[in-house]
């Protein structure tokens, strides 16, 4: 869709939104479903392999073209990635169903820095981001706290003030941050 600069998760499932973008469309920026906005230039890290597989299901080496015929398989990147960060350097949206009255998948190129960009060797192509993060794929280390994380360091907070090595100031503090993430408000 020309002139198209943000998308968010709610869109992308949205048929009437999802109809007017072409396979391959780029957009600028993308608001994941916790609320987290990645666009070009954002840190992502790699997860662990799902399934305890030895590759990645979702991220593949170099830059694969979607919704177009492949001449050849794409290589899927190996678990030795695990912990690498990448950079987004484009992120562009397939239809589900190749079809324009399907949902929208967001997917991502992304650059390895530690990589030699030789040949292609620092390129990613990661695909459906929002499976790849929920999967663990893929972390995003801008993501919103959870409730079950904000749990464990109002605890752990707890833990440290009774030991002495945080003041009564400081685990207030910490608690009015993450009650409005524990209570939902």
């Amino acid at each position: 869709m020309l002139g198209q600069r943000s998308l968010t998760s709610v869109e992308a499932k949205d048929l009437t939104i999802a109809s007017t973008f072409s396979n391959s469309d780029e957009i600028l920026e993308y608001t994941l479903p916790d609320g987290s906005v990645i666009k070009k230039g954002s840190e992502l890290i790699l997860g662990k392999p799902v399934n305890n597989s030895r590759d990645y299901a979702r991220i593949v080496f170099g830059y694969m073209t979607l919704g177009k015929a492949l001449l050849t398989p794409p290589i899927q990147l190996g678990g030795s990635f695990t912990g690498s960060k990448v950079i987004i350097d484009k992120i562009f949206v397939s239809h589900k169903k190749m079809t324009k009255q399907s949902e929208l998948n967001v997917s991502i190129y992304a650059k390895d820095p530690n990589m030699s960009s030789a040949m292609g060797a620092s390129n990613r192509t990661i695909v459906d981001i929002e499976s790849a993060i929920s999967t663990g794929e893929v972390i995003n280390p801008n993501a919103a706290m959870t409730r079950d994380q904000a749990i464990v360091k109002l605890k752990e907070s707890k833990d440290l003030l009774d030991l002495g090595l945080m003041t009564q100031e400081e685990y207030e503090k910490s608690k009015s941050e993450l009650n409005p993430i524990i209570l939902g408000t």
